[in-house]
């Protein structure tokens, strides 16, 4: 099924677009102006001769018998096959041919997978929960959590991105059975299947990875300018800022890519990337993977970095009017569950820092 939006841009294009439908595209377009640009792309390149020879050559009466289940009977069989002509237009390789932008995700603040053909699906959406079918992958979708499984074999090794916004978190389980818990402000570039040589992947942000062990394929993550190469293993990888990689069990060798040298590290030590090297140290368990159950502890942090967790957690643009709040010295915990009035509440007593939170902004003053 196609987003509404883009069906609504579809209806347009071919002309088939009604009056009431026409209105609200067109508000929509002006709420979010990364839809214009799409629009209008979408517009330019379909007017372009290359285009015009790959419709003029269409057998549409074939792809519309193939595909026509794919489209929502808003209208007339008439609308529904001259859009299906533009859906297989933007669809196809003629898609990768014109570099064609694909939609970014809008401002709702839902957890999105794209696919490899820039298909979006809002995982908040829990009427989408169930099993999709994508070639030979079945999809498992919940709302908290997204298992592939290629039970089937042959699966192509195209690649997806899934991203969590601030706020979230969310659990995906990748093709061969390793899982891997993303924080909020998050996103994972990942394969539908791995290859028979190594198994690669590209986070920003913070995640969690439960390897599964296969000495076949050596399992890569990697994130900015560091890349993490394990077998079998647990570990978290924080890359909001300096890439730091804490090994909680197994063995993983870190890499810096301005840099010929490996860094091993063993359980209980984390490496951490800055001015292209690696300093090693002990970690607190607690204080780093904290996050997983929703708990951020934090020792002689400034407020600007908590800062950071309040807008990442809550959602919450964070002000500090006050240059001093900044580098305020804290030592306490942070919870999902209490929400900030607590937080907030004790800090203000404790240390006298004011703070307004209005229209989804916190001032410190």
């Amino acid at each position: 099924m196609i987003p509404y939006i883009e069906q609504l841009m579809l209806e347009k294009l071919s002309g088939c677009i009604s009056a009431e439908d026409d209105a609200e595209l067109l508000q929509m377009m002006e709420a979010h102006p990364e839809l214009k640009v799409v629009y209008k792309g979408l517009e330019e390149r379909l007017g372009e001769p290359v285009a015009q020879e790959y419709l003029a050559h269409l057998d549409e009466d074939a792809l519309w018998e193939q595909r026509k289940y794919h489209f929502k009977k808003r209208r007339s069989n008439k609308w529904l096959y001259a859009a299906a002509v533009f859906i297989l237009l933007v669809s196809s390789s003629l898609f990768y041919f014109l570099h064609l932008p694909v939609a970014k995700p809008l401002a709702a603040k839902g957890i999105v997978l794209q696919l490899a053909n820039g298909q979006q699906i809002d995982l908040s959406d829990t009427t989408k929960e169930g099993t999709l079918k994508v070639g030979t992958t079945e999809i498992h979708v919940s709302g908290k959590s997204l298992t592939y499984d290629n039970g089937a074999g042959g699966a192509e090794t195209v690649m997806n991105v899934l991203r969590v916004p601030a706020g979230k978190d969310y659990k995906l389980v990748l093709a061969d059975g390793t899982e891997v818990w993303m924080n909020a402000k998050s996103e994972i570039r990942f394969p539908m299947a791995f290859n028979a040589g190594k198994r690669e992947v590209t986070i920003s942000g913070e995640a969690f990875f439960s390897v599964k062990k296969d000495p076949a394929r050596p399992f890569i993550v990697h994130a900015g300018e560091v890349s993490v190469d394990v077998l079998g293993t647990t570990f978290n990888i924080n890359a909001y800022g300096s890439p730091r990689i804490a090994l909680a069990s197994g063995k993983v060798v870190v890499k810096g890519s301005n840099s010929d040298k490996a860094v091993a590290l063993s359980p209980g030590f984390e490496a951490t990337y800055s001015q292209h090297l690696f300093s090693i140290a002990t970690f607190d368990e607690r204080n780093t993977l904290g996050w997983m159950s929703g708990k951020y502890y934090f020792r002689h942090a400034t407020l600007k970095e908590i800062g950071a967790v309040i807008n990442r957690w809550f959602d919450i643009e964070v002000v500090f009017e006050n240059s001093a709040a900044e580098h305020l010295d804290l030592t306490g915990i942070l919870t999902r569950q209490d929400g900030l009035n607590d937080f907030l509440d004790n800090l203000e007593k404790t240390t006298g820092i004011q703070y307004e939170y209005k229209n989804g902004i916190l001032r410190f003053r």
